[in-house]
């Protein structure tokens, strides 16, 4: 598989996202909760507290910026626009 170092930081993204929308997705967050367990060994409560309170709007920049700096997100998406 390439590039499995990024999914960490995808699923973050994904679990921000949905945990800050105004129709938070059940199944999307039992999914991800079972990644982070199985995957990290690790669980999703600090992740919870981090979108507490907060609108999509509000935490995309957040969530942009970790992919920035722990993704190819920018430079993908570059790629793709160019052409």
């Amino acid at each position: 598989m390439k590039n499995t170092k990024e999914i960490k930081a995808i699923l973050t993204a994904i679990f921000a996202i949905n945990k800050t929308s105004e129709r938070e997705d059940k199944d999307i967050s039992r999914i991800l909760d079972y990644a982070f367990r199985r995957l990290f060994e690790s669980n999703t409560n600090l992740l919870l507290l981090a979108c507490i309170g907060k609108k999509k709007e509000d935490i995309i920049p957040e969530v942009m910026e970790m992919l920035k700096a722990e993704t190819q997100y920018d430079k993908y998406f570059g790629e793709q626009n160019a052409q």
